[in-house]
């Protein structure tokens, strides 16, 4: 059986990206294309009601270039 090695924690990175103005996929979308040599992991999805108002949040963990 093939396992996923994931290496040492220091190659595993994390970005939290929040919505704003714009639809969150646009906010991943512009980070993935400015990081394109990054594995993506998982990315990890998040709504909360915040002061009436749904506010977005995605955790996208990747593999670092080594």
């Amino acid at each position: 059986m093939n396992e996923m090695e994931l290496g040492v924690a220091c190659s595993i990175g994390t970005k939290s990206l929040c919505s704003g103005p714009k639809a969150l996929e646009s906010y991943i979308n512009e980070w993935l294309e400015e990081n394109p040599d990054v594995e993506i992991i998982d990315i990890k999805f998040a709504s909360v009601m915040n002061e009436g108002e749904w506010e977005s949040e995605a955790l996208v963990v990747y593999r670092k270039e080594m």
